[in-house]
Parts: structure tokens; sequence; C-alpha cells
């Protein structure tokens, strides 16, 4: 039963960090994947991104670091991108940022 439930949880989670990459996205930033290893390195922010209502989530932009977050309960969570190109083409990398309180 317990296998069922957690599969349950972890589609839910699937589809919370889809709906917060989409904002994230509109606000000019694709980091549907780096979103998906956070809450895979975090248990804490995947408990929060659970039982936070969507709604209530603000997102904003850090323009000064070229990055983008949101605050999700008591922490700010920030991603800061550095964009490159190598012989491969265009790439970026993302940085994030955890601050309580």
């Amino acid at each position: 039963m317990s296998i069922i439930l957690d599969q349950e949880m972890k589609e839910k989670l699937d589809r919370r960090v889809i709906a917060m990459s989409e904002k994230i996205s509109e606000l000019g930033f694709e980091l549907e994947e780096d979103m998906k290893e956070l809450v895979e390195m975090r248990d804490d922010i995947a408990k929060l991104i659970l039982t936070s209502k969507l709604k209530k989530i603000d997102y904003f932009v850090e323009k000064e670091g070229n990055g983008v977050g949101f605050y999700l309960g008591d922490l700010q969570v920030t991603f800061f991108v550095e964009y490159g190109e190598d012989e491969e083409g265009p790439y970026y990398e993302a940085t994030a940022e955890i601050l309580e309180g």
C-alpha cells in the first residue's frame, strides 16, 4: 500500500514541479530539470512543494544576479543562471541558493 502512495505522491510532486517550472518559464528561465534535481536533493523542499498551495507561491526575478526564484514557506530559493558558449554551442549553468527566514 505504501508503494502505491509513494508513487502517487511522486506523481503529485512531479506535476507541481512542472507547474512551478512553467511559472518560472513565464519569467524567461527554463529550469525544469534544475527544479527536478533540487527536489531530489532536498526532501524538505519536496515536502514544502507538496504541502503548499501553488497559488500562494511568490516568484521573482533577481536582475542583478541574472536569476529567478520563489518563496516557499520560510525559504527563499533562488536560481542564479550563467550563460556561455563552447564548441558544442550555447549552454547555461544554474546554481541554487536557499535562504531560511
